[in-house]
């Protein structure tokens, strides 16, 4: 098998005319093993070489667009045989909103085949396990104090805004034994009020829009579940990797992923991975059969939780199941959900090891020598 060799671009493939490009998280993929391409390089062409271009930035990208590449790079590109990979390490789009060419492959952070894309999830691999290194993830032996750790982080879809609102109606955003939080900045103000009746999102619960108009200031509001944590701090020291001992002291983390959509099926983010790494029971609103997406990796599940929300087709019914579930497990007293959690420990030990002992190297490099 030939060896695969990778190289990020010293200039922008597109002349800078589809946004920014944003090479760190490559590097951290693939631990520094890159060189950056000049059009003197030298090329290995008996090597799979690989041009990876990653940007952050959806919108700015212009999807539907035909942008061509550098005339020079592609004409290099394609005399020393590299394939030219488009890559978005932290996103994905339907398939339905971006044109296909033939001078390049698309890769998004997602695990799940299409023609000429590479669906790869990053955060399910090296990438995650240096990024929560590099913050300093310690998950410190701190005391059980409270039942759940419920942080929504940004109210930007619909499953968050109707849990938030759902939360404070019920009274739960502030019970004793729930830690809660959520994050609204830089969102624009009346952000949330437009959101939902773009989405309608309460068409089948309007008694939540009455919760919704008496707190609007509270909701638009950040609230950090941590005393010293802003906005400003959060995103650029990357302390998002981190896992707070607020979430390590609780006894079961409800997880909200990034897409929770049947369309962004394999596109988990780090947030399923932290309850994992700090050995906690966890159940989640994420895109449907999440559990047999993580039991084909390795991952087992606890038997005192009701899973079946997993299998719902619709997204609205799954979150809204999620919930109920979530309601049935804070009737037990601590005492009660701590002596379920504590019997079951030997499964969030064996995820742990999962997650830790998986080789991660071996499945990207698997990916890319799939390609012809």
């Amino acid at each position: 098998m030939s060896e695969n060799k990778f190289y990020i671009p010293l200039r922008d493939p597109f002349d800078n005319k589809r946004g920014e490009l944003f090479s760190r998280d490559i590097q951290w993929v693939f631990k520094g093993k890159v060189e950056r391409l000049k059009l003197d390089t030298v090329i290995d062409t008996k090597c799979n070489n690989f041009l990876i271009c990653n940007y952050l930035d959806m919108p700015d990208f212009k999807f539907r667009e035909e942008i061509p590449l550098n005339k020079d790079i592609k004409n290099f590109c394609v005399k020393n045989n590299i394939k030219i990979i488009v890559c978005f390490s932290r996103e994905v789009i339907k398939p339905e909103k971006r044109i296909n060419s033939d001078d390049w492959y698309w890769m998004f952070n997602r695990d799940f085949s299409e023609e000429r894309v590479i669906n790869f999830s990053f955060f399910d691999h090296a990438y995650t396990i240096g990024r929560f290194h590099h913050a300093g993830t310690i998950i410190n032996n701190v005391e059980k104090t409270k039942k759940f750790s419920v942080v929504l982080g940004r109210l930007n879809n619909t499953s968050r805004v109707w849990w938030c609102v759902k939360l404070i109606h019920d009274n739960l955003h502030n019970h004793s034994d729930i830690i809660f939080g959520k994050i609204v900045s830089p969102l624009r103000k009346d952000y949330i009020r437009d959101f939902v009746n773009r989405y309608n999102i309460f068409k089948h619960d309007e008694y939540l829009l009455d919760t919704l108009e008496k707190n609007k200031n509270y909701i638009e509001q950040d609230t950090f579940i941590e005393k010293d944590m802003n906005i400003h701090r959060l995103y650029p020291r990357g302390l998002e990797w981190t896992i707070p001992d607020e979430v390590a002291s609780t006894l079961i983390n409800i997880v909200f992923e990034t897409l929770p959509f049947d369309w962004g099926y394999g596109s988990l983010t780090e947030k399923m991975w932290k309850p994992i790494i700090a050995g906690m029971p966890f159940i989640w609103v994420s895109f449907r059969d999440t559990k047999s997406y993580l039991e084909k990796k390795g991952y087992k599940f606890h038997n005192f939780i009701d899973y079946s929300f997993d299998s719902i087709e619709r997204d609205s019914k799954r979150y809204k199941a999620v919930y109920e579930e979530f309601k049935r497990l804070n009737a037990f007293s601590f005492e009660e959900l701590q002596a379920m959690v504590d019997n079951e420990k030997h499964i969030t030990e064996h995820n742990k090891k999962v997650f830790y002992n998986t080789d991660y190297d071996k499945r990207l490099m698997n990916v890319f020598s799939s390609i012809k």
